[in-house]
């Protein structure tokens, strides 16, 4: 196999083998470290962490060719919805350990999960807290934050994105949505949720930098890079 540069982002890589054949992987933060059963590739002497596509929505983004994933060693990402951590902590290899990734999740239950994987990685930050109230966890969030995620699946999810870039984002930083169709109108088609989504956030001023759809990984997805 050869690793080769995503070209969203030089800190994220493929492994090709033969043919068509492709892996999404990061170089591993901490050696050994695995969230559940990705496989682990060490090339000369460089461990390499297999990001898969069907559990992450930014991995299947990257996939499906976003053209760019603006994270680099040492930035600050705010990210809304980290469930168990599994992204969050790709993240946190992409941002190093002289970066961090605060973690906000309203699930007691699934935090207790997010906890144990903060442990292990000293620059994620686990924040219980209802993204739709930044300012309930502003006082553990660092002001200027170079990129923010949001992944809740709800009716207001754009609304909850747009509330805390404007609270925390530095200017000219870049944020990314994750957006779900069903979750906001199940009775409307994908194409035309998408469509007003993409209204929504101009009209708030920002630009859309890229968007993806995110089959056949996640049905009825897209994500929005601003």
């Amino acid at each position: 196999m050869r690793v080769v540069k995503c070209e969203a982002n030089p800190r994220v890589y493929f492994l090709k083998g033969e043919g068509k054949r492709r892996i999404l992987v990061t170089k591993n933060l901490i050696k050994g470290f695995r969230f559940s059963d990705e496989r682990i590739f060490t090339l000369k002497k460089i461990e390499y962490r297999e990001w898969i596509p069907q559990r992450s929505k930014i991995a299947a983004a990257l996939v499906n060719g976003l053209k760019l994933f603006p994270l680099e060693k040492g930035d600050r990402i705010l990210y809304l919805g980290a469930a168990a951590g599994q992204t969050a902590s790709y993240c946190s290899d992409i941002v190093g350990n002289s970066g961090i990734v605060f973690c906000v999740e309203i699930s007691e239950r699934v935090l207790r999960e997010l906890i144990l994987k903060c442990r292990e990685r000293k620059n994620m930050l686990p924040i219980l807290a209802d993204a739709s109230k930044p300012e309930e966890y502003e006082k553990f969030v660092t002001k200027d934050v170079d990129f923010v995620f949001q992944d809740n699946a709800q009716p207001n999810q754009v609304e909850i994105f747009v509330k805390n870039c404007k609270k925390f984002l530095k200017k000219h930083g870049y944020g990314m949505i994750a957006v779900k169709s069903r979750s906001i109108d199940v009775t409307q088609k994908p194409k035309r949720i998408f469509r007003k989504v993409e209204e929504d956030l101009l009209k708030e001023g920002f630009s859309i930098e890229d968007k993806k759809r995110l089959e056949p990984f996640e049905k009825d997805h897209c994500v929005f890079l601003v």
